[in-house]
């Protein structure tokens, strides 16, 4: 009892750790197909929930610098610096509220022009911010330089927009880092006098996009300003960037919805995103990838424990569906309130990936338990009956069913006063041997083993399955076993061992087939005549002198097979006696003492008075036969014809 203790309180602990384990292991598989899916479906939920900007207005214009803005230069880089003068000009004449210069000054060019244009900047009665990178936009050490002597003394900005590494979109808000002991604002920052959110967590850019493909904001390309009304840039921000084919463009996560070439906007364009975000007030909260993970984790182990907790497996996969569906409702309405955008492919896969890997271990397990069960149990019932009841086939209820069923019985003569006479583990290993072979024979014709008494066997042939050639299938399993028993006995007295002859029974009819006994103990069994009837048949050889007894019913479903009659034999129970033969080889029907017995029990079943004398010419020829000797004393004592009442076995 000490010894079964640490495995009653081990086990549970085990199938813990074990989900502990699957819960950690769902996560990690996911990660990789949600780390390259989650984020293109947490676009495609954030666009279709916040995205639509057909209504909205905002106090942003963009001036755009353009292949058309650039053809009337006589160089294109760096941009005239005597048009960028005269277009802040132009546009502070408006009286904008800002002014977001988003080209760095980041080299010399034309020295007048170049003082021209910080003279404009300077002398601007709305505010100027000056674009600010720094060597994190890959800029050489002279280009810092000169950047940092021109924003000296004026306000200026981070222009620095960070894709994911993952894919290259741009999803999240700038996060600025400090650079040489010095911290810049953001552009938008710097433009809407607010401060971004999320400093300590990620946070969504709030992509806007129209119906009809136009952008949100206002563009003029900068060459067109001039001849524009001043009232269009009166108390607008005023964004001034390029708008050049590959040059700062920006993949966004509308590149999901409208395509790569519409889903691509400038960092102009993006900036103006981010300012009109902070104007209105709207933050969406993100997940860092560290959070997503835990989330991941936690939803593998919700389904892994779950799945111990939840025995019925319909159950559990409509529990696990209904709280994924929960999980996406609850990350719309998030997402819906401006709060927060949950990933919304990792937890879920992971629980799925999860409760699979659970089911397929615990579908091995059952396997394992069903072919260890099914090795065990064999031992002790039929291996086919075992196959059927661990497939489900069967029900293991009370009850039966009449169908046609072939019996089979065996007894070993005289063993249990041979088994008087042995030693116990001789006794123990002379039928083990006996008894292993003689089951194994039954197995491999496909009996089903009833019963095991003593050295008696009890088979048949017939169910659980339909089979349409059972009894010629018991037939050849009775010669089978006959040729092993006589062999085996033959070993045995050669050993000084004095084992009996092996008596065979086989009788077809209908019996009621099923589970009978108790609700705590019973046997899947035969109930009926034919079951009564096959053991008489084989208690009928200690008369007849015969090892194998079959009846007619068997005979006629046996063409091919040779037989010759024993007599019509009224045995114990039964008032209509029953035909019984016994199986004969080729050799034994061309004998000649095969045929004088034919002839003799033809005269027997006519009543003719010359039957003894023929019986007995028989007995001349074959000495030791049984059947011969039977009828030959029946006849002696007065008795007629083939009609053979027999006392109890």
């Amino acid at each position: 009892m000490m010894a079964q203790k640490p495995r009653r309180v081990a086990r549970p602990f085990q199938r813990y750790l074990v989900a502990l384990a699957v819960g950690a292991l769902a996560a990690a598989l996911t990660l990789p197909l949600s780390s390259r899916l989650g984020p293109t479906l947490g676009d495609l939920l954030a666009i279709s929930v916040l995205g639509d900007c057909n209504d909205c207005e905002n106090d942003i214009v963009l001036v755009t610098i353009t292949e058309e803005t650039l053809a009337q230069f006589p160089y294109r880089s760096p941009i005239d610096r005597g048009f960028l003068a005269q277009l802040i000009e132009t546009i502070d004449a408006a009286s904008p509220k800002k002014i977001g210069l988003d080209v760095l000054l980041d080299g010399p060019s034309e020295p007048a022009k170049d003082q021209q244009l910080l003279d404009a900047i300077d002398r601007s009665k709305a505010p100027v911010i000056l674009a600010e990178a720094g060597t994190r936009e890959h800029l050489t050490p002279e280009q810092a330089a000169h950047l940092q002597a021109v924003l000296s003394g004026r306000e200026n900005a981070s222009i620095v927009l960070q894709r994911d590494e993952a894919d290259g979109i741009l999803r999240h808000l700038p996060r600025i880092e400090e650079e040489n002991g010095r911290s810049a604002p953001s552009f938008t920052e710097a433009l809407s006098g607010k401060s971004l959110p999320g400093k300590l967590t990620a946070e969504r850019i709030i992509y806007q996009y129209r119906s009809d493909g136009t952008s949100p904001f206002p563009q003029y390309p900068a060459q067109t300003v001039a001849y524009l009304p001043k009232a269009w840039f009166t108390d607008k921000y005023v964004l001034i960037g390029t708008d050049l084919p590959y040059v700062d463009q920006h993949p966004t996560p509308m590149v999901s919805m409208v395509g790569s070439e519409a889903g691509t906007l400038t960092g102009i364009e993006v900036h103006a995103t981010i300012l009109a975000q902070l104007l209105s007030g709207r933050s969406l909260g993100a997940v860092s990838l560290l959070q997503s993970i835990a989330l991941m984790v936690l939803a593998g182990l919700a389904a892994s424990f779950g799945f111990l907790m939840i025995a019925r497996p319909l159950t559990y996969f409509t529990l696990l569906f209904l709280a994924i569906g929960t999980y996406l409702f609850a990350a719309w309405m998030l997402v819906s309130l401006e709060t927060l955008l949950l990933p919304v492919l990792g937890p879920p896969a992971a629980a799925v990936c999860s409760a699979l890997i659970m089911a397929l271990i615990r579908w091995r397990k059952d396997r394992s338990e069903r072919v260890f069960l099914r090795s065990a149990f064999s031992k002790y019932v039929s291996p086919a009956l075992v196959k059927r009841l661990t497939s489900g086939d069967i029900s293991l209820k009370l009850g039966g069913e009449k169908r046609p069923v072939t019996y089979l019985f065996t007894d070993l003569q005289g063993f249990t006063s041979l088994s008087e006479t042995l030693p116990p583990e001789q006794m123990a290993e002379l039928l083990n041997s006996y008894l292993d072979r003689i089951c194994d024979l039954a197995t491999e014709h496909g009996a089903i083993i009833d019963k095991i008494i003593g050295d008696a066997v009890v088979c048949f042939f017939g169910a659980p399955d339909v089979d349409a050639h059972q009894a010629r299938h018991a037939l050849d399993l009775s010669l089978a076993l006959d040729t092993f028993c006589e062999s085996f006995r033959a070993d045995a007295n050669d050993r000084s061992i004095a084992l009996g002859v092996t008596r065979i029974g086989i009788h077809h009819g209908e019996a009621v087939i099923g589970n009978f006994g108790g609700s705590r103990f019973f046997d899947y069994t035969g109930i009926g005549d034919t079951v009564n009837t096959a053991a008489r048949l084989e208690g009928a050889n200690k008369f007849l002198g015969t090892r194998i007894c079959v009846s007619n019913t068997v005979a006629a479903k046996c063409p091919g097979h040779h037989f010759r009659p024993l007599g019509d034999l009224v045995l114990k129970g039964r008032s209509q006696p029953v035909a019984c033969f016994e199986p004969i080889s080729d050799e034994d029907l061309s004998a000649d003492w095969m045929q004088a017995y034919q002839a003799a029990y033809l005269k027997m079943s006519e009543g003719s008075p010359d039957a003894l004398s023929c019986l007995e010419s028989v007995a001349e020829l074959k000495p030791g036969d049984g059947p011969t000797r039977f009828h030959i004393e029946r006849l002696r004592d007065g008795a007629a014809g083939t009609k053979v009442t027999l006392s109890e076995k």
